[in-house]
C-alpha cells in the first residue's frame, strides 16, 4: 500500500490531463512547454526528496548503502560564515521546510532521482492504463534551461524589484540596497519556499534565483540563488560547482515521445 501511494503522489502532486481532445497525459509536477516537452513547475522540494528517500529505505533498508547514497549532505550549511547550525539539523527533515528546495545534492544524486521518478510514473501509468508510456524525467541541458527562461518577464529591471519595491526573485542584495519589508517581499537570507514570488510566462516558479539549478552539463548551474548577486543570476551566465552546496538544487524536465 505504501509503495502504491508513493507512486501516485510522486513529487507531491496528482496526475493530470490537458484539455485536448486526446486527453494528453501531463507528467506529474510539470507544465507543458511544447507538445512533447514539459518542465517542473517548481524546484524539487525537500518533500519530494523525502518521498524518494523513504521509497529507497523501504526497499533496501534504512542501513543499506542504497539508502545512505540518497541522503542530502546537510553539512553544506556550515560552508558559510554565519551561524547556520539550525539548518544543518532542521532544513531537510523539519516539516516547516518541506516545501523548500532540496539542497546538498550532488549531480549524480540528481540523475538517480530523475531515473527513479521516471520509473515510478511509468509504473503507475501501466497499472492504471494497462499500457506503457515512453517518457523520461531528466535534467535540462543548457539550451533547454535558457528556453524556459526566455519568457519576456524582465525580473532584472529596477534591481530585481517590481513597481512597489518588492523583490521579484530571491537573490543576494547589494550592500546598501533598501527594501520595503513586507510578507510579500519574502525577505530571506536563505532559500524561500518553492512557490514563492511570481511564476513566469510558462508558469514556472523561481526559475531565476532561490537555488541555482543543475543542468545536464556536469558542474554547471544556471539562474543563480539566494547566495548570488542579481548580475550573477542572468540567463546567459553559468555558475560552476564541484560538490553539493546550500545554494544548489535542480528541477526536472520531462520528454514524452508518445
Amino acid at each position: 500500500m505504501i509503495r502504491k501511494i508513493l507512486i501516485v503522489i510522486v513529487i507531491g502532486v496528482s496526475l493530470s490531463f490537458s484539455n485536448k481532445k486526446d486527453k494528453m497525459f501531463i507528467p506529474p509536477g510539470t507544465v507543458q512547454i511544447t507538445e512533447s516537452f514539459f518542465a517542473d513547475e517548481t524546484e524539487v522540494s525537500n518533500f519530494s526528496w523525502c518521498e524518494y528517500e523513504f521509497w529507497v529505505a523501504e526497499k533496501y533498508g534504512f542501513k543499506s548503502k542504497e539508502h545512505l547514497s540518497v541522503l542530502p549532505d546537510t553539512l553544506v550549511w556550515r560552508n558559510h560564515n554565519t551561524y547556520n547550525e539550525p539548518y544543518v539539523q532542521y532544513y531537510y527533515r523539519h516539516p516547516s521546510y518541506r516545501n523548500y528546495p532540496v539542497v546538498g545534492i550532488s549531480y549524480e544524486q540528481a540523475l538517480a532521482f530523475c531515473k527513479w521518478r521516471t520509473e515510478r510514473v511509468k509504473e503507475y501509468y501501466y497499472i492504471k492504463y494497462k499500457k506503457e508510456i515512453d517518457m523520461e524525467y531528466r535534467l535540462p541541458n543548457n539550451n533547454q534551461w535558457e528556453l524556459l527562461c526566455n519568457t519576456g518577464l524582465d525580473v532584472f529591471s529596477n534591481k530585481g524589484k517590481n513597481n512597489k519595491g518588492l523583490l521579484k526573485l530571491n537573490c543576494k542584495r547589494e550592500i546598501g540596497d533598501t527594501l520595503t519589508y513586507t510578507t510579500a517581499s519574502l525577505k530571506s537570507d536563505v532559500t524561500a519556499p518553492v512557490y514563492s514570488y511570481w511564476k513566469n510566462y510558462f508558469g514556472l516558479f523561481n526559475i531565476i534565483g532561490n537555488v541555482a539549478e543543475m543542468v545536464s552539463e556536469k558542474n554547471i548551474s544556471k539562474g543563480g540563488s539566494w547566495n548570488h548577486y542579481l548580475e550573477e543570476c542572468r540567463v546567459g551566465k553559468t555558475i560552476a560547482y564541484s560538490k553539493p552546496e546550500s545554494w544548489l538544487g535542480f528541477r526536472c524536465i520531462c520528454i514524452m515521445t508518445k
